[in-house]
């Protein structure tokens, strides 16, 4: 079903774009517009056409209503849509919704829906008061408005489209946009169940966060942490060389943060070195947490795999956290996102470079691997960061990356499942075998 209502918004949203109402001027091709409703959708941010420029007012709305519809996830608004109607749920789709966000109580998808909408609300007004008067100081107040609501949106469902044409490398260095910008990415990146738990905790005073949420706070304070020691580092002797130490400090900041799934960029991503381009990798890699607005494999896959390990090496069987064990279940989940999250960036990776020609890219940054490479990382974790490459594509390579965004989107599981056949009863299992391995 979720696949189904992805693939639904992403064509009806790829068609209205294509509208001439939508153009500001030249026609916009059936690919482009599949490409940008993708990416809305999807909450990634690559584009192959300036969302300021090249789309009207009505097509630049559309977008912000697909992000908007992405970020949160179509299936939620068609389930509430079902439940104004008075349609009553399956069992099967209650837990569905449920499990989607972290829950795994199917009998409160109600309150679980009331509980997202109002969240998202909330968050996105506060952010789009807090940036209306920034912008306000250098809009006419009409224009400051739409920029505030939309940026808002952008950024607490981890999209990263603006309707600036370079993003918001014009606010470098600027403390209210870093701030409020990063509050908003970070709460759509948690994951509705840890603001839920973290509100718990607040208003009911339960006496302790669920280990999904001990495990999803860690280890993004953590990438937040690390990520910003090694931009700092890495770029002194380039993208912070003319820049303090406070403006450098706060703009790895947000290099850290925008990398896990958000998409925006204050410093041309071109200009970084190739370690900080590394590093971006692999936190787009990782990505948010699970039931968030972001993608990537998420945060608890990448800590259950390191906590693997981590237990392996000290002897342990069980694989324990917090004192807690995590359950045999969700080891198998991870290492399997984790392998198929390979998997496919390699096949798409290896695709793309078949696809585009290397005088194409070789006016890139990078070189032709690594712009090809950073390209489809940004693309499955929905990230929208771009060394160029995504404007020179054609269309067989716009393609490629539409499936891997579309991928990265649903989930690895869910498109697992969907794909797998169904359990044979009556299995045989034969006698176990050791094999040597490592």
């Amino acid at each position: 079903m979720a696949i189904i209502y992805f693939a639904v918004g992403i064509i009806i949203g790829a068609v209205v774009l294509t509208m001439p109402v939508s153009s500001a001027g030249t026609p916009i091709s059936f690919v482009d517009a599949l490409f940008t409703a993708t990416s809305a959708v999807c909450v990634t941010g690559l584009t192959v056409l300036d969302t300021g420029h090249d789309f009207s007012m009505f097509g630049q709305v559309v977008i912000l209503i697909l992000i908007q519809l992405g970020g949160l996830g179509i299936m939620t608004f068609a389930t509430t849509l079902m439940l104004m109607m008075g349609a009553k749920l399956s069992f099967a789709h209650r837990l569905g919704m449920s499990e989607s966000y972290g829950t795994g109580s199917p009998a409160t998808v109600r309150n679980l829906l009331l509980a997202i909408l109002i969240t998202t609300v909330l968050m996105e007004l506060l952010g789009a008061v807090a940036l209306f008067f920034k912008f306000n100081a250098q809009f006419p107040a009409g224009r400051a408005a739409f920029l505030a609501v939309f940026h808002a949106i952008s950024a607490f469902c981890n999209a990263g489209f603006s309707p600036f044409s370079n993003s918001l490398e014009n606010y470098q260095g600027d403390g209210v946009i870093i701030i409020v910008f990063s509050v908003l990415i970070i709460c759509g990146g948690l994951g509705f169940a840890v603001i839920a738990d973290i509100f718990n905790r607040i208003r009911y005073k339960s006496p302790t966060f669920s280990l999904h949420t001990k495990i999803c706070l860690t280890t993004t304070v953590i990438l937040l942490v690390l990520g910003t020691t090694a931009f700092f580092v890495a770029e002194q002797d380039s993208a912070f060389k003319s820049v303090g130490a406070l403006q450098a400090v706060g703009d790895s900041f947000f290099q850290s943060v925008t990398a896990r799934t958000a998409g925006f960029n204050n410093i041309p991503q071109r200009g970084f070195t190739e370690v900080s381009l590394l590093v971006t990798m692999l936190l787009m890699f990782i990505g948010a947490c699970p039931g968030s607005t972001g993608g990537g494999i998420k945060t608890t896959t990448f800590a259950v795999v390191i906590l693997l390990v981590y237990n392996r090496f000290r002897g342990r069987q069980s694989v324990a956290a917090f004192r807690r064990s995590i359950s045999a279940d969700s080891i198998n989940r991870a290492l399997t996102v984790a392998l198929l999250a390979v998997l496919v960036m390699i096949l798409m990776f290896g695709l793309l470079m078949f696809a585009e020609e290397r005088p194409v890219a070789h006016q890139l940054s990078h070189g032709w691997f690594v712009d090809n490479l950073f390209e489809v990382v940004s693309a499955f974790g929905t990230v929208g960061l771009s060394l160029g490459m995504t404007t020179h594509l054609h269309s067989f390579g716009k393609i490629i990356l539409i499936v891997t965004m579309f991928v990265g989107r649903v989930g690895l599981l869910t498109l697992a499942f969907s794909l797998a056949r169904p359990m044979v009863r009556g299995e045989v299992v034969y006698s176990e075998e050791p094999v040597l391995v490592g």
